[in-house]
C-alpha cells in the first residue's frame, strides 16, 4: 500500500453523513478517511449524526462530535453551532473533508478550507436550487474527489465546467480487512457470498435465479445473502419459490465479526449490480467488493457503475452484464466448475486489492492535488 507522508499535526475535520456504529457505505467511508488522517499524524475531529447521539467522545485519537439523529430544519443549525464552538475551543481547522457535497455546505458557509467527495447517486438527483448550490460547493472546493472514473464522468455531466480537475481516488477497505483464510475443507461445497444493502440496483434477485439454475445443473454450493434493505421480501420470496432454502441463507443484518468470517470462508463474491432509474442510481465504487478481494475471494461484478474498475476481467474476477441472466449464470458456472481457476483469481484479487485499495492512498492523492 502507498502511505501518506506525515501531515504534522494539522487539524483535520471530517464532515460525515453518518458514522459508526450505524452501518452503510457512507459510514465506512467516513471512518476510513478519518482513521487515515489520524494515522498520518493529523488531529482529527469528526462531525456527524448517528442513531446513538448526541455525544462528544474520543475514539482512540479521533474526537467525535455527534449532534444526534433527526432531519428537521434545525439540524444544520445544530451542526453549525457545534463547529463554531469547536473552532473557538480548539482552533479552526487546517482542512475540512466533507464526505458528501451536502456536508460541505456548512464549512463553505463558515469560510473553512474544504475538499468534497462525490460517490454516486447522492449527486445525481439534485435539481433547481439544490443543483445550483451543489455547483457552488464544487466550484469553491480546494479539491473535488470522485471515488471512481465512472463517478467522475457522471459528475461532469452534472457540474459541467465545475467538475474540472476532479481527482479520482479509489476507496480503501473496511477497517477489519485482510482476514486469514482457513484451510479448505474438502467436504464443504463452495461458498457464494453477497453482502450489501438489499436494494434493486444490487440485483440479488437475479443472483438467486442464477443459483437456482446452478442447482438444477447439479452443481454443489452454499449461498449466503447478508444485509438488509427494501428488496428483502422479494429475495425471501425468490428463495422459497425456487425451493432453495436448504442451500441459500438470507442472513439479514450481520455483525462485523460474522462478516469477517464470511469473507474469510467465501470462495465467490457475487455482486452483479446494475444502474437503475435512467442511470441516476448506480454503484460508485463498492467497498464490499474490495473487501472480498482482499480476503482472497474471486468476484463477479456487474458492468454498470464504478465497480467494474475494481476488477481485471478474467484475472482478478469476472465482469458480467447484470441485465443478462445468461451472463450471470455463465460466470457462476465457470467458477463453480473450476476450483483451480477460482483459486488463481482469488490470489490475484488479493494482491491487486492490497496494492490499490487503501485509505492512506486515497487521502494521499488528495494531499498531492492540494500540494500540502
Amino acid at each position: 500500500m502507498q502511505n501518506l507522508t506525515d501531515i504534522g499535526g494539522q487539524k483535520i475535520w471530517v464532515m460525515a453523513k453518518g458514522y459508526h456504529p450505524d452501518e452503510g457505505g457512507m459510514q465506512t467511508y467516513a471512518q476510513g478517511v478519518a482513521e487515515a488522517y489520524s494515522a498520518a499524524g493529523g488531529q482529527v475531529t469528526v462531525f456527524t449524526q448517528t442513531s446513538i447521539g448526541p455525544r462528544r467522545t474520543q475514539e482512540g485519537a479521533i474526537r467525535l462530535i455527534d449532534i444526534g439523529p433527526g432531519k428537521s430544519a434545525m439540524v444544520p443549525l445544530r451542526l453549525r453551532r457545534a463547529m463554531i464552538q469547536e473552532a473557538r475551543n480548539a482552533g479552526e481547522p487546517s482542512l475540512v473533508h466533507a464526505t458528501t457535497w451536502r456536508m460541505a455546505i456548512m464549512p463553505r458557509w463558515l469560510g473553512f478550507p474544504y475538499v468534497v467527495t462525490f460517490h454516486g447517486r447522492e449527486f445525481m438527483y439534485s435539481r433547481g436550487p439544490a443543483l445550483y448550490l451543489m455547483r457552488k460547493v464544487a466550484a469553491d472546493a480546494l479539491c473535488k474527489v470522485a471515488v471512481s472514473q465512472f463517478s467522475a464522468s457522471k459528475l461532469e455531466g452534472r457540474l459541467g465546467p465545475d467538475a474540472a480537475d476532479t481527482v479520482v481516488a479509489w476507496n480503501g477497505l473496511s477497517l477489519w480487512s485482510r482476514p486469514e483464510r482457513p484451510s479448505a475443507a474438502a467436504s464443504q461445497p463452495p461458498l457464494i457470498l453477497s453482502l450489501c444493502r438489499l436494494e434493486p440496483r444490487k440485483n440479488i434477485v437475479n443472483s438467486i435465479y442464477a443459483c437456482a439454475t446452478m442447482r438444477d445443473l447439479g452443481l454443489k454450493f452454499r449461498y449466503v445473502i447478508a444485509g438488509r434493505g427494501p428488496d428483502m421480501p422479494q429475495i425471501q420470496a425468490a428463495v422459497e419459490a425456487h425451493r432453495l432454502s436448504d442451500i441459500v441463507e438470507v442472513a439479514g443484518y450481520i455483525s462485523a465479526q460474522r462478516a469477517a468470517q464470511l469473507y474469510a470462508d467465501a470462495d465467490i463474491f457475487l455482486h452483479p449490480q446494475v444502474a437503475i432509474d435512467d442511470g441516476r442510481d448506480f454503484e460508485g465504487f463498492g467497498i464490499a467488493i474490495a473487501d472480498a478481494m482482499i480476503a482472497a475471494t474471486a468476484v463477479i461484478v456487474g458492468a454498470e457503475g464504478g465497480s467494474q474498475e475494481l476488477v481485471v476481467h478474467e484475472k482478478t474476477g469476472l465482469i458480467v452484464d447484470g441485465r443478462d441472466q445468461g451472463s450471470i449464470e455463465a460466470a457462476l458456472e465457470s467458477l463453480l466448475c473450476t476450483t483451480r481457476r477460482v483459486e488463481a483469481m482469488a490470489k490475484a484479487a488479493q494482491t491487486y486489492a492490497w496494492e490499490n485499495f487503501s485509505w492512506s492512498r486515497h487521502i494521499g492523492l488528495i494531499f498531492k492535488d492540494l500540494d500540502m
